[in-house]
């Protein structure tokens, strides 16, 4: 139990490749939980407290798992801690005190240990209370800063477009989509913080905005769909250069990774989302219908529509 705790808490909070085993399946298992109280409903304020609940959760479950591991080890033997001034055996209830207080560090010395090896559990845990709750208390603030890096990301990405036409017609100025270039170029910088953060603390995936307009899940499934039009539904006059739109492109194929590595999910590609309704650009001058999908899109879509349905919304919020 120590051992697995230990290597649970050194993971996820310094290896910068996703959390411990436990600490994700646990936070899969917690989301499903709080997904379905919600009614599946993205808008549902519980939804939106669930990240800051998990985060929570996580603690107390490595201090608890911590402590009891060190009571479970006292009750062993009999003996194991005495009473410092009548050096008779601690009872159940003074064990369980003073594996507290050796995990807090407070050290008062009411109650010892009784032979050398216990002493050296007792040193043993008392370091790991030190370091270790210490450490998953700071974890608090590099995963706090990636969230509040999260809703900005999902504010700037509002400001585009409420759909991917929109996205386009926005961005259209009568001759070309430069503006929109110069802003994915930017943007993309930011998408890719935002996925090396969701790599680094995979956490971060369940703070949910539970506003549909700043929904980054939303945001991100739309810009997809957008880039794809922009890389394939120009007409040859106003073709993009392809080098242009590489590096959104690969910010969101990126994103597309990393989200599958850190959020379990899986890819069923019977549940194909639908396509994205053009209606809106078939009067364009820059528009040509295709219903041409490379692998890899086809593979993003599947997977944004799975995530659109994890976070309490579905494929149409997108429009």
């Amino acid at each position: 139990m120590y051992v697995g705790v230990v290597l649970d808490i050194l993971k996820t909070t310094l290896s910068l490749q996703g959390g411990g085993w436990f600490t994700g399946k646990f936070a899969h298992l917690f989301w499903n939980f709080i997904l379905k109280l919600s009614g599946r409903n993205g808008h549902s304020k519980l939804l939106a407290k669930a990240g800051y609940l998990l985060l929570i959760a996580i603690i107390i479950i490595w201090v608890v798992t911590l402590y009891s591991s060190l009571v479970f080890l006292l009750f062993s033997s009999p003996n194991s801690v005495i009473n410092g001034t009548t050096k008779l055996p601690a009872n159940t209830w003074e064990k369980i005190y003073y594996a507290g207080y050796v995990l807090s560090t407070l050290g008062l010395g009411d109650f010892i240990a009784s032979t050398n090896v216990w002493r050296l559990v007792t040193n043993l845990y008392g370091l790991t209370g030190l370091v270790l709750i210490t450490m998953s208390v700071t974890y608090f603030i590099p995963v706090l800063s990636a969230v509040i890096k999260k809703r900005k990301l999902g504010i700037n990405l509002s400001t585009l477009g409420n759909s991917p036409q929109k996205i386009l017609l926005n961005a259209w100025n009568g001759e070309n989509f430069n503006s929109l270039i110069d802003q994915l170029q930017t943007m993309s910088s930011d998408i890719l913080e935002h996925n090396q953060n969701h790599r680094a603390y995979p956490v971060i995936h369940y703070f949910h905005n539970s506003k549909k307009k700043y929904a980054i899940v939303l945001q991100l499934a739309r810009l997809n769909e957008a880039v794809f039009m922009l890389q394939h539904n120009l007409c040859s006059k106003y073709k993009i250069p392809e080098n242009n739109l590489a590096a959104v492109a690969t910010a969101l194929n990126n994103y597309v990774e990393v989200i599958q590595e850190v959020s379990h999910l899986s890819i069923q590609n019977k549940d194909q989302p639908l396509n994205v309704k053009s209606n809106e650009l078939e009067a364009q001058v820059f528009f040509k219908e295709s219903s041409e999908y490379t692998s890899q899109m086809l593979h993003n879509r599947l997977v944004f529509l799975k995530l659109i349905q994890k976070d309490g919304w579905v494929w149409n919020d997108i429009f």
